[in-house]
């Protein structure tokens, strides 16, 4: 695995020769209701891309990963630390410049947080209007969606659920408190068609709006198989995005 982080000058000067994409994780630093720790999301979006990386080999660098994003929506609990829009975009934009003056134009985002999607999908218009520099995105919940729907026990979920917490017993078994789930907190009232998982109003919520206890879907549904079951759908279509992508840009 090519991991920019780890290597000295000459090795990342060969690296860079041989690439094609460059991998960047990003995740979050906020709140998983009870049983799972602030970094959740930025360690399974960690684990997802480094499989990337292994399995794209030559192909692939893997930049250091971006563990804050943004997540204003979980603000009410303690401890959540957020950037701004502008913040998280100029820090994309950055980033993708830098790797470009590299001669690496294309990135893949492997990205563990819901409330990072508009920022990536705009910065990747922006980059690819100004700089010529393609920035593709990939989500394992977005990725595995189908499945993902016809799994899930709870009518509500989405954070915290039995689905994360499966994911990231499979891909980041150390975020879990297994000790610590129990039975979820009565959702809350939102609005008509505004609920997660899928709304069909795009109204801005704050997690202690939707549960108490800042998470979704009854973590006592979640298991290793469930998990692996999950992510082996959403790598599998990961990897063939991930190869298609490096052979075009080869071409």
């Amino acid at each position: 695995m090519n991991e920019l982080a780890r290597m000295v000058t000459d090795e990342i000067d060969e690296a860079l020769a041989r690439a094609r994409i460059a991998i960047l994780p990003l995740g979050s630093t906020e709140q998983h209701g009870r049983h799972l720790t602030y970094d959740t999301d930025f360690a399974i979006a960690d684990s997802f891309a480094r499989r990337l990386a292994a399995d794209l080999g030559h192909a692939a660098v893997l930049c250091p990963g971006l563990p804050y994003g943004l997540s204003e929506h979980h603000l009410p609990f303690a401890g959540t630390l957020t950037l701004r829009p502008a913040t998280l975009l100029g820090v994309l934009r950055d980033v993708a410049e830098s790797l470009a003056a590299a001669g690496l134009r294309r990135i893949l985002v492997v990205n563990g947080h819901g409330g990072n999607v508009d920022a990536v999908r705009l910065a990747g218009r922006e980059l690819r209007r100004d700089h010529g520099v393609i920035m593709a995105h990939v989500m394992w919940a977005t990725l595995a969606g189908d499945l993902i729907q016809d799994l899930m026990g709870s009518e509500r979920y989405g954070h915290a659920c039995e689905g994360e917490t499966s994911v990231a017993m499979a891909l980041a078994p150390q975020v879990v408190r297994a000790d610590r789930i129990g039975p979820p907190d009565p959702a809350l009232p939102v609005l008509p068609h505004a609920a997660p998982p899928a709304p069909r109003v795009d109204l801005p919520l704050v997690y202690d709006a939707l549960s108490a206890g800042g998470a979704l879907g009854d973590a006592r549904l979640a298991g290793q198989e469930l998990g692996e079951k999950i992510v082996a759908t959403a790598y599998g279509r990961a990897l063939e995005f991930a190869r298609a992508f490096a052979a075009e840009a080869e071409a």
